[in-house]
């Protein structure tokens, strides 16, 4: 059934699973939380040895690595508060049913005010939902780009040890290969980055995008983003989860000037 996705019995069985998905994230993010957690200071033990033993690069990836914990924990736990306050807001509607403002007895001002303003309480209800489900795939979608930035960094890595640093390789050979390959992954990770902050824009110009096409496909493989691309899209392609987004970067930018002062 599942290989057919246009199967109304599989669109039945994807609608079920999105209205029990709840549970599921309630349980994932206690694990993580619970990791994440135990993984901190252990971390902070390893940036400082690290930067005792002068291992720079060692030292690096761990910094990033516990600025990324930081933004996760805070993402996981946001969404644990707030489904939580979802369960609250189901519980109360079971017991008290929708907003009767006629019976709070308020001036017509204020009255016809909060009607406007907060509407039946069915909406809030569905907009603390839309705001757990698109927390919680932001929070997963985290670790994939932390994940594409460690790869690039790693086949930079690889180049410069392999390639440009060999002795058994002759100097023009290692050079006329080596230089043109660094210069292509940092100017293909820079077009990525921008791509990502402007969600797409290097996509929608058509001179542009035929330049940026070639480091795009090659950046898939690099960060092994075609195992989540349509996550990638199925986000961006949705307005709540955008702005969403947007008011949550300068929080990140926060939470990395913070945690890198810290370490």
């Amino acid at each position: 059934m599942s290989s057919n996705h246009d199967n109304p019995a599989f669109k039945k069985l994807l609608q079920k699973l999105q209205e029990e998905s709840w549970q599921l994230e309630l349980l994932i993010s206690g694990f993580a939380i619970f990791g994440l957690f135990s993984a901190w200071e252990p971390l902070g033990l390893l940036i400082r040895e690290a930067n005792n033993n002068d291992q720079n690069y060692y030292q690096f990836a761990l910094v990033f690595l516990r600025i990324s914990c930081a933004i996760l924990l805070f993402n996981l736990l946001l969404h644990v508060i707030l489904r939580g306050l979802w369960i609250g807001a189901l519980g109360l509607r079971y017991v008290s049913g929708d907003i009767d403002y006629e019976k709070l007895n308020y001036s017509e001002k204020f009255t016809n005010y909060l009607k406007k303003r907060i509407g039946s309480f069915d909406k809030y209800i569905a907009t603390l939902e839309n705001y757990c489900s698109i927390i919680f795939a932001l929070s997963f979608l985290l670790i994939y780009y932390v994940l594409a930035f460690a790869f690039t960094m790693i086949v930079i890595a690889l180049i410069a040890n392999y390639l440009l640093g060999s002795d058994n390789i002759p100097k023009w050979v290692s050079r006329g290969l080596g230089i043109p390959l660094i210069l292509f992954i940092v100017f293909g990770m820079l077009l990525t980055f921008i791509d990502f902050l402007t969600q797409g824009f290097l996509k929608k110009k058509k001179w542009i995008s035929k330049i940026y096409f070639p480091f795009y496909w090659v950046f898939s493989f690099v960060t092994l983003s075609f195992l989540y691309r349509p996550l990638v899209y199925n986000f961006l392609d949705n307005k709540f989860g955008k702005r969403i987004s947007f008011m949550l970067v300068p929080i990140y930018v926060g939470i990395f000037v913070l945690t890198s002062i810290e370490d």
